[in-house]
């Protein structure tokens, strides 16, 4: 049956109007094979579980190349493993695959026995960098759309990867968040589903993790997501938002939010929670006591990882 839990933890933590993309390059990505055929930096977790880190790994994005770092167990498997997508934070404006709270999910992925891909995407650019300054570009909707390319990459170099294509899960943190949820709930959205690349496979995923994530940009200043012409537009703000893709056939989700978030307000979180419980989503809400925004694995000392591991064994 479909369930809904809410927990209080004490004391841790296109244009609307179709608008095309912002370019499309002919482009050709170096083959996975031949990627991964090369010398990889070999690592270890905080438990000793050794993995292989491929950095920089080329994906082909919706207007040009972008960046994945894969981490791959050494110890072989005889079946293909589930996968975890990492998708960084930063406003929509900064971060990079390669941050400290990518690394920590990555490795727990490898102790959890997944594979884990971390992606940078389209980030919105403004003048001298300067988020004050004038915007040169928005990171909408390419943001959007290289999250679907690198799913779609991921399934298609399943082999490759050594990974199962029907058994990925999508996390993301803060403004990562918000792409990972749209990602997971839009996958039979036309307007976000046209993007111009083909897509050999379906855009689903196995379940979502969210982390303080906004669930709805009409509630929120989306200055660095949107253009000056779309910040406005109901019809953008609207497909922008993932809770209208919310639907009873939505994949299961977890969300983690502190209760002292300042930055994403809990009621974001609680307002999606429950409307996934009307729609019957098997969504866990975990609200976190004494915690604010930015957190990791860890909360106020409160280790945060039996949450997803449970949450992932239930659902991946």
């Amino acid at each position: 049956m479909p369930s809904y839990s809410y927990l209080r933890i004490p004391l841790c933590c296109i244009w609307v109007f179709l608008r095309p993309p912002i370019s499309h390059h002919s482009y050709a990505v170096q083959s996975v094979e031949t990627t991964l055929a090369v010398a990889a930096e070999v690592c270890e977790t905080k438990t000793h579980q050794p993995y292989k880190l491929f950095r920089d790994v080329l994906y082909p994005g919706v207007a040009g190349e972008q960046k994945a770092d894969v981490y791959l167990s050494i110890q072989e498997s005889q079946s293909p493993k589930p996968a975890l997508l990492l998708i960084h934070g930063g406003g929509w404006a900064a971060g990079d695959k390669a941050s400290a709270k990518q690394l920590e999910l990555a490795q727990f992925a490898i102790d959890e026995g997944y594979v884990a891909v971390a992606i940078n995407y389209s980030l919105t650019k403004f003048l001298n960098g300067n988020p004050r300054a004038e915007k040169i570009r928005a990171g909408w909707p390419n943001n959007i759309y290289d999250c679907k390319c690198a799913l779609q990459w991921m399934k298609q170099n399943a082999k490759a990867l050594g990974i199962d294509p029907d058994k990925i899960a999508v996390i993301g943190s803060s403004a990562g968040a918000h792409l990972a949820l749209l990602l997971g709930l839009s996958a039979r959205n036309e307007a976000l589903n046209s993007y111009g690349r083909p897509q050999l496979h379906d855009s689903s995923v196995r379940c979502i993790i969210d982390f303080y994530g906004v669930t709805d940009v009409r509630r929120f200043e989306v200055y660095s997501l949107l253009s000056e012409r779309e910040r406005y537009n109901p019809k953008t703000l609207a497909l922008a938002s993932p809770i209208e893709h919310l639907s009873e056939s939505s994949p299961p989700v977890l969300i983690l939010h502190g209760n002292l978030d300042s930055d994403v307000e809990p009621a974001f979180s609680s307002d999606f929670a429950a409307k996934a419980k009307a729609l019957h989503v098997n969504c866990e809400y975990i609200l976190i006591e004494n915690a604010g925004h930015g957190f990791g694995l860890q909360a106020n000392e409160q280790d945060l990882r039996p949450f997803l591991r449970n949450f992932l064994r239930k659902y991946l």
